[in-house]
Formats: structure tokens, sequence, C-alpha cells
């Protein structure tokens, strides 16, 4: 409303000094030109009006279907699914219980949470899915946004004004371009996260006491009171050889595949690796990841320290979080993304202080706003109640708080100086519910904040998304649903090389020339062609050069 008011009082200026600057009498002039601000002050008015009126018709809609819910004796269910590195916690019907208070009390519908470790989460959510388990609201990550979109598991959130009429927290809690980056060809089919949106790439946490035992002087390497230490690969070679030496019988390093090329690389991966952008800064020309220099020094670096032992021969089985391979002290370091916060993170997720380097540069791709959206099934009995759920954990703080840290007294306390701690008698290791993917969650921007941190985390979170280096295709989605057949040909072949090359089990100069082959025949090129002619058709229309 207030950018129609403006841009209608805009016109106005601008007709007056149009008006004022053309020839002929001066009161002429002067008397048109206030009758156009007069006019367009109207107009003003009525534009607000209008839009005043429409959100307060949304408003009373929306409160409407609430009592109608409440006066009709019955409470719906809606079902909630995400990933959790731990799997279901213990304590998941108590804290969905406590979520129930409030969205029965607001809304009039009960919450149910199915949590899934990271490892069967993409498994168990397509045959959900698939099979019309109930499933109202999911997380798309590791599942696939694109394939989610192609298989139609999503709801189109714009259907008769679903968000508009009952998701205006969610619009209320984005920019624009950043609601954008869910839409597929212009239709909206998901909400972002409110979470970190660049990554610091190629980030390696460390436990601080390992640092200590082999000798390694990481406090003077921190500059300007930066929480990650800013090094480079001698000195990351150096440590994990130490901390080898010392403990052969633990896994000096471990990452986990899926994620190798997105964490480790700074370029730009629209939807899906087949088709790439190599230099995004500089250009929108569409690339093939598995030929490229950056790609090979990725899996030959990986093949060097496998061959050195710091690689456990399992990874490739492993399923166990990296987090709890630290806290059963079976792992010594592994890879993670960085971002405002992360050693706290990490520290509490280990459970004990962690000492994050960072090797490559803080980057923000053009999957930004869509790697990991809340989804509305497309077979939801209730899809009004499933946005207005949506919407409460966007815009309501104590539903925030609840679905990231759960219940106040059994897993958290406040402190004094406004943070939240563990509650009385429990720790990492005790709690029921210490969630470890509030990066996943709706809205943790409103969440209340784990001792640590600076109460201003957030507002450090959003200048690091604004000045991270960003691709020049930030926003762009490949719909590839006309390719779905060559895009399932292509993700078979990678399936059967991605863990043994980016784990380095596999020499790269023998690997990769496979990989690309048996690529190009599973129609890599068309694929990439098709990709750069969408990416180009978006550029035109956004006006991105």
């Amino acid at each position: 409303m207030k950018k129609r008011l403006m841009a209608l009082l805009l016109t106005g200026v601008m007709t007056c000094g149009m008006l004022a600057g053309c020839g002929g009498g001066a009161s002429d002039n002067a008397d048109d030109a206030t009758d156009a601000v007069e006019t367009t002050a109207d107009e003003a008015g009525d534009a607000a009006e209008s839009d005043g009126a429409a959100e307060a018709a949304d408003s009373a809609e929306a409160d409407a279907a609430i009592q109608e819910r409440k006066d009709s004796g019955e409470t719906p269910t809606v079902v909630i699914a995400y990933m959790n590195f731990a799997g279901s916690p213990a304590g998941i019907d108590r804290v969905a219980s406590k979520l129930s208070e409030i969205t029965e009390e607001k809304l009039g519908v009960k919450v149910e949470l199915q949590i899934m470790d990271a490892a069967s989460y993409s498994q168990n959510m397509n045959l959900m899915l698939a099979s019309g388990e109930q499933v109202d609201l999911f997380n798309a990550v590791s599942v696939g946004f694109m394939p989610c979109v192609n298989k139609g598991y999503t709801l189109d959130l714009e259907e008769d004004d679903l968000i508009q009429k009952y998701g205006q927290g969610i619009l209320s809690a984005f920019r624009e371009d950043e609601i954008n980056g869910c839409r597929v060809s212009g239709t909206l089919y998901g909400t972002p996260v409110k979470k970190d949106d660049a990554a610091g790439k190629f980030g390696i946490s460390i436990p601080k006491a390992l640092l200590d035992e082999i000798g390694f002087d990481y406090a003077s390497l921190y500059k300007d009171g930066e929480e990650c230490i800013y090094t480079d690969f001698d000195t990351i070679e150096d440590i994990l050889g130490k901390l080898h030496e010392a403990h052969p019988e633990k896994t000096t390093f471990y990452m986990d595949t899926s994620s190798v090329v997105s964490q480790c690389l700074a370029i730009d991966i629209p939807s899906d690796v087949f088709g790439v952008l190599l230099d995004p800064v500089n250009s929108l020309e569409v690339g093939d990841l598995f030929t490229s220099d950056q790609y090979k020094e990725l899996c030959s670096r990986m093949y060097d320290w496998n061959q050195r032992g710091w690689i456990s021969p399992d990874a490739i089985t492993e399923t166990t979080a990296t987090t709890v391979q630290v806290k059963s002290g079976s792992l010594m370091a592994y890879k993670t993304a960085t971002k405002p916060g992360i050693k706290q993170q990490e520290s509490n997720l280990c459970g004990e202080e962690m000492i994050i380097f960072q090797l490559g540069p803080d980057f923000k791709g053009s999957s930004a706003y869509n790697t990991m959206p809340w989804c509305i099934n497309q077979n939801t009995d209730d899809p009004v109640a499933a946005m207005q759920v949506l919407n409460l954990l966007y815009s309501d703080p104590e539903a925030s708080t609840i679905i990231c840290w759960g219940e106040e007294g059994k897993e958290w306390k406040e402190t004094d100086d406004g943070h939240i701690t563990y509650a009385d008698g429990i720790d990492a290791n005790s709690s029921e519910y210490f969630n470890n993917v509030n990066w996943e969650m709706p809205n943790q921007f409103i969440a209340k904040i784990w001792e640590g941190n600076e109460l201003t985390i957030w507002d450090r979170m959003q200048d690091f998304n604004d000045n991270a280096t960003a691709s020049k295709a930030m926003g762009f989605t490949y719909d590839n649903s006309d390719y779905s057949a060559e895009y399932t040909a292509l993700a078979n072949v990678y399936s059967e090389y991605q863990s043994q090359l980016e784990l380095g089990f596999l020499d790269p100069e023998v690997g990769i020339p496979e990989l690309e082959s048996r690529l190009k025949e599973a129609g890599l090129d068309d694929y990439i062609a098709a990709k750069q002619a969408a990416l180009d058709e978006w550029a035109a229309a956004n006006g991105v050069q």
C-alpha cells in the first residue's frame, strides 16, 4: 500500500514539474499543477483505502475461518514434517502438545510433528507424499524442491488467494524477490526460510581440545573479532596430519556427500548440478561442472586426503551425524557451511567448544531462497488450516521458540540478560528436544536466542546475507519438467560416481572422464542447453545482463 501511495504522489510531483516547465502563462501552469497534485492525492487516498479495505477483508476472512472451525466443535490436526540430524527426539510428542496449546487457542487446530533423521528423510517423505499418508506441511530440504514440484506434491500457495488471505505474516517476513525465489514458472509453490541465505564456503569445524592437544596456535589467527579463522589448505592439511598422527584410531575428517559441491565450491547451482555457473558473479554462461577445473581440484584433494588415511573407509555408508560422531569421540574434524553464530551453533551441537576455519568466500547462489522451502502438500485435506499454522510459525515468537528450542522449563530457561540456556539439570546429551536444524525452521529470527550468541545475531545475519558476493542469477529457478526423463537419467549416472569421487575413493583422473562420458550419453549437453535457454529468458524478463 505504501509503495502504491508513493508512486501516485511521485506521479503528481512529476506532473507539477512538467507543467511548470512548459511554455505559457505561469498562473495557468500553477493552477494546472495544483489541480494535478490534488487529483493525485485523491487517487493515492483511494488506492490506500482500497488496499486497506482488501487487507481488512482478508483479515476478516481469516478470523471467520478460525471462528467457524472453533464453532464446529472439531479440532483438525495439521501434520508438520521435517528432518533432524539426530532423528526423532524423545520429547517430540510433548513439544507438539505444547505447540498445540498455542495453535488451538489462536487457530482452533492441533499439530503433530513428524521428525525424521537426515539419512532417511528424502526416501520417507517421497513414500509418504506418494502414498497419500497425511502430511500437511513439509520442508523440501534433501527431498528437492523441483522434484517435489514436478511430482505434484506441492500446492499452489496463491490458489484462491490462499497465502494472501491466510499468510500475511509470511509475506511480511520477506522481500518480494525472496518470495519470488520459490516460484516455478510463475507459480508459488513454497515459502523461504529465515536463515543464512549466503554461506561461507568450505568451513571446517575442529574441537578446541584437540587443537590444544597438538599444540596448534589458533588464537593468534583470529582477526577483528571474527568467529571464523580464515586460512588456507596448507594450514588445514598441517592440522589434519597432526590430528591423524596423534589419534590414528579416530576418523580425521568427514563430510556429507550430498553437500560437498554446494558447500565447498563458490559456483552457482541453479536447481541441480547438471549445468552450473562457474563464474556466477560475472557471467550467466551455463557450463559443465564435471569438466571444470574447480571440480577436478576438489575431487583430487579429497582423493589425496583419502590416500593419507584421513577419511573413514566407511564414509560412503556412514549415516551418523557429524556432531554425534564428535560427541562420541570418533571424529576429529568435519565440513560445515559458515555464517554468523556458527561457532556457538557447532559448539552447542557437539557439546564442547569448536574452532571454525573457513577456506572459501562468503557466497549467495541463485537457489538461496528455495534450497529448503516450506511447502503445503497438494493433497492436504485443509489448505486453509495448513496455511494458518505455517503463517503462525513465521509470525508468532512463542510458537517459533517452541519449534526451535522445545518447552520452557524442560529444554530451556531464560537467563537474566535475555538469552536462553539449558534448563536446570539438562545438557546437550540429556535434552529431549535440542533442535540442531533451526536453519530449517520457518522463522528462527523471532525465536529466543541461545546464550553464547549476541542478542543482535539476526541483525548480523541479515548484514551477512546482504553483503555476501551474489550470483547474477539470484532468484532464478530452472523448471526442468520438460526434461524430467533426462534429469532422471543424469541423476542416476551421477549417483553411481558422486560419493566415490567426492569422498576420494576413486582416482579423479579415471573417474571424472568415465562420469562425463556417461553423462553425455544420458543427454547432458541437451539438458545444459535447455537450462541456458531458460536462464537467458529469465535474464531478459528481469533486466539482468
